[in-house]
This record gives C-alpha cells, sequence and structure tokens, in this order.
C-alpha cells in the first residue's frame, strides 16, 4: 500500500478523510463496518471488554508467576553455593571423614541457616566441631 502514512494516522483523520480511505481501500472500508456494529452493540462490547480484561489478568500472573520462580531459583542458587562452599572447606579440611557431614549440608537449603554454619564452620578446629556446626546450625 502506497498511502501506508496515511493510514497509520487514522486515529488523527477526519471523518471525510476516512471515508474516502474505506472508499479506496476494501480492508479499511470491511473494518469501520465492524466497528461500527461493534459499538453498537452492548453486549459484543461487554464480551470485548471481559476478553481484553481475562487476557490482561493472564498476562499479569504469568508476569508474577514468572517472577516468583525467578526468586525462588535465585535461591536456590545462592543455597547451592554456600553448600558448596562449605563442602569444599570440608573436604579440604577434613578429607573423606567429612563425607557424610557434606551430605547432610547439601540437604539443608535455607539461606540464614548455611550463613550461620559457615561463619562457625571456618573457626572449627576439629571434624567434631565442624559437625556440631552443622547441627546446631540446621537445629534453629
Amino acid at each position: 500500500m502506497e498511502n501506508l502514512a496515511e493510514i497509520r494516522g487514522i486515529n488523527r483523520t477526519n471523518d471525510y478523510a476516512l471515508e474516502a480511505m474505506a472508499m479506496e481501500y476494501p480492508g479499511i472500508k470491511k473494518a469501520l463496518t465492524i466497528e461500527q456494529a461493534f459499538w453498537q452493540s452492548k453486549q459484543e462490547r461487554r464480551l470485548y471488554e471481559l476478553r481484553e480484561k481475562a487476557i490482561r489478568d493472564e498476562i499479569s500472573a504469568l508476569a508474577g508467576a514468572k517472577a516468583e520462580g525467578e526468586a525462588r531459583g535465585e535461591a536456590r542458587g545462592e543455597a547451592r553455593g554456600r553448600q558448596t562452599a562449605i563442602c569444599k572447606y570440608l573436604d579440604a579440611r577434613f578429607g573423606r571423614a567429612s563425607r557424610e557431614l557434606q551430605g547432610r549440608v547439601r540437604q539443608i537449603d535455607k539461606l540464614d541457616t548455611l550463613d550461620k554454619i559457615i561463619n562457625r564452620i571456618y573457626t572449627a578446629g576439629s571434624l567434631a566441631e565442624a559437625q556440631t556446626a552443622v547441627i546446631d546450625g540446621d537445629a534453629k
């Protein structure tokens, strides 16, 4: 269509120009006829408004679910990072003897609990003290 700029300006066009465009472009004429019928029917308008509201509500719900999912994923990633740090430290410090304790650490997913364990584990002088740090941190 060579008058695309003209068509894009429909909202700013007076009724006379709109009618002229409708005569030139059958698609515009059909759209205007449908629009006129639509605005004359309260029932059709109400159904349209309800459909539009449902679409907006669904988009909003999906956006909320996406944000919640991203937040959960981020929290899980942070928890895994802390678990990994604790387990690497236990492995470097106490070796194979700490494997069972590492398994227990991997089951803890609360960030505040893992932070408490991290704060205590690095000062543990023995595997028994490390176990106490994990057990005490997990119990609270």
